[in-house]
């Protein structure tokens, strides 16, 4: 084992300003502290001249200062995305009530008179145009345009939109 006088009394001496080092990168004294004890078990694991023990020192707590920035915005990222995820997957609550607002929709639709359906049915299901659903019911453009949203006004009222 090598004799760690000089080291010892380099991080004795130091030890506020390394502490301000590291606080300076992890705005938290306690969490400061702790990075400057790793900087020592750091320094005791290895041969580092003892001459530049002040500046290795420095560098030791600077660096894991930074290592443990970086985590702690990797850490925030994955925390981040899994609460994105499981806003997304559904849970049973909001099974229901998806179920609920397609029992409300069919049953608006089925309620709407057979060509409004049709012509509903021709312009969101087939992607036609008022023009083209007119033409397939005998009816203007603008008759198509109304009944098309006839039906989805009884739809945004079936759900309270």
């Amino acid at each position: 084992m090598k004799d760690d006088a000089a080291g010892l009394r380099a991080f004795v001496e130091d030890r506020e300003n390394l502490v301000r080092l590291a606080r300076s990168y992890v705005q938290s004294a306690a969490i400061a502290e702790e990075l400057v004890q790793d900087s020592w078990l750091r320094w005791h694991g290895r041969r580092y001249p003892e001459r530049d023990a002040q500046f290795i020192f420095r560098r030791i707590v600077a660096n894991l200062a930074r290592d443990w920035w970086r985590r702690q915005k990797t850490e925030r990222a994955v925390v981040d995305a899994l609460s994105l995820a499981q806003d997304t997957v559904p849970n049973a609550e909001r099974v229901v009530i998806a179920r609920q607002d397609l029992a409300r929709v069919v049953e608006a639709l089925e309620n709407l008179p057979p060509r409004t359906q049709y012509a509903f049915e021709l312009s969101w299901h087939d992607g036609l145009s008022f023009a083209e659903i007119g033409k397939h019911l005998g009816v203007s453009k603008t008759r198509a345009y109304k009944m098309v949203g006839r039906a989805l006004t009884e739809l945004a009222l079936s759900l309270d939109v």
